[in-house]
């Protein structure tokens, strides 16, 4: 398995993803913010760590959990989501985080 880096997520900033769900019709989010930490190095560091900010789809909460994201140019990655709040049009917003 490749370790996740912020670098794999800068591109698709600002772009549509799909959770896809079993049983159901995906959902769609945007990745609306990645955050970044410069660590030092220090013997089994893997990565800086980061997080991951997606906007979710009108009125539809999800719980957290893992899920499969799909990106528009078919790239996919599945990554625990956390609910982190909602926004006052409806929607609800998610963070994974890696350390």
């Amino acid at each position: 398995m490749d370790i996740l880096t912020a670098d794999d997520f800068l591109p698709k900033k600002s772009e549509p993803f799909q959770m896809i769900l079993d049983g159901s019709d995906p959902l769609d989010l945007v990745l609306l913010e990645i955050t970044t930490k410069t660590i030092r190095d220090f013997p089994g560091k893997i990565r800086d760590p980061f997080s991951l900010f997606f906007e979710g789809t009108k009125g539809i909460y999800c719980p957290q959990g893992v899920y499969r994201l799909r990106h528009g140019s078919g790239w996919e990655v599945e990554i625990f989501l956390v609910p982190i709040g909602d926004n006052p049009d409806g929607t609800y917003r998610y963070q994974a985080v890696f350390n």
